[in-house]
């Protein structure tokens, strides 16, 4: 006799599984970047609000890498965070707090403006926004408490993670870097190290909870561009040894995983992931956001139980300025 006559003979029902249903999430980042953008912006906010998305992530960069970071900023920033109806989830770009020690940004101490930033965004474990999820961060690992910003939840059991990887080459210092020396390049090299082998552990952690839980797909979101600026820097690069890790954790998923970052400030949809390694993955697609110059967004429906489980596509706000697609990297502007 099968399970189902069993189940039968015994009296219990038997009732298929109720297919998980069908959501939407938002992504965005770099922006607004200044104050002309600020009408724009706030029109992109509504228009996401009109959607009702389950949640919705901002990947970094709220303020462009020429203008200096003050706490009254931060402060808007979050309120604009929270005029979002649903749930904001939030990632910190290299331009909040790794590049404040430009001249146009004052000089300031990174590491300053990094405990700031956790401060101001990450003293709980649930999102921004006016109906806030719960969230696990890595608050919860030993060795790793201060990594608050990176967090991890579920939804139709597609496991979503924000990792804190960031531009300007994820805080790694390069031979010919001279805008820091002595203390502060110890200091920011120091840093890189810590959060890298943090951001690989959180990583791993994601993608064992999504075999644990035979989660249908992963979704990663980090601020930085991390293909072609590891491409770029070689030996150099940031990002080599993260990759390497979401490289190895994505083959051996080998089901839907999409990386979403901004950073280059263009919407790319890339299906089929080429790593450093020269490896290609037909599981792993790549979705970069648009950024400040196109003040809109990216829709992203998630199917759980479809072969795919995502399909995006531009969210485009009535009143802003249609985008350049495709926008190339020299046309995108300041970062």
């Amino acid at each position: 006799m099968g399970l189902s006559g069993l189940l039968a003979a015994s009296g219990a029902a038997v009732t298929a599984a109720k297919p998980a249903e069908r959501f939407s999430f938002v992504a965005l980042g770099c922006m607004p970047y200044g104050k002309e953008n600020y009408t724009a912006y706030e029109r992109l906010l509504k228009e996401i609000n009109r959607h009702g998305p389950a949640f919705t992530v901002h990947c970094g960069d709220t303020k462009s890498g020429s203008e200096p970071p003050t706490e009254a900023f931060m402060k808007q920033v979050h309120g604009w965070f929270d005029a979002l109806a649903g749930a904001l989830i939030y990632t910190p770009g290299d331009n909040e707090w790794t590049d404040v020690h430009r001249t146009n940004n004052g000089r300031e101490d990174p590491l300053v403006w990094l405990a700031k930033v956790r401060t101001e965004y990450f003293s709980t474990e649930r999102s921004l926004g006016r109906a806030p999820l719960p969230l696990v961060t890595q608050r919860r690992e030993k060795g790793f408490e201060k990594f608050v910003e990176n967090a991890r939840w579920t939804r139709g059991g597609v496991v979503f993670a924000t990792v804190h990887v960031v531009g300007s080459n994820n805080n790694r210092l390069k031979a010919d870097d001279r805008e820091r020396n002595g203390p502060a390049r110890d200091s920011a090299m120091a840093e890189f190290r810590e959060r890298d082998a943090a951001n690989i552990a959180w990583v791993r952690g994601a993608f064992a909870e999504a075999r644990a839980t035979q989660a249908p797909g992963v979704a990663l979101f980090f601020q930085a561009e991390v293909f072609d600026a590891a491409e770029k820097d070689g030996k150099e690069s940031g990002f080599t040894a993260w990759l390497a890790a979401v490289e190895q954790e994505a083959k051996r998923f080998d089901k839907p995983v999409w990386l979403v970052h901004a950073d280059d400030h263009r919407y790319r949809l890339e299906p089929k992931v080429r790593f450093p390694s020269g490896e290609k993955y037909d599981n792993v697609t790549r979705l970069g956001v648009f950024g400040a110059g196109d003040i809109h967004a990216v829709l992203v429906t998630v199917d759980p139980g479809s072969k795919a489980v995502f399909l995006a596509g531009p969210l485009l706000v009535p009143g802003n300025p249609l985008p350049v697609l495709p926008r190339s990297k020299k046309e995108a502007g300041k970062k």
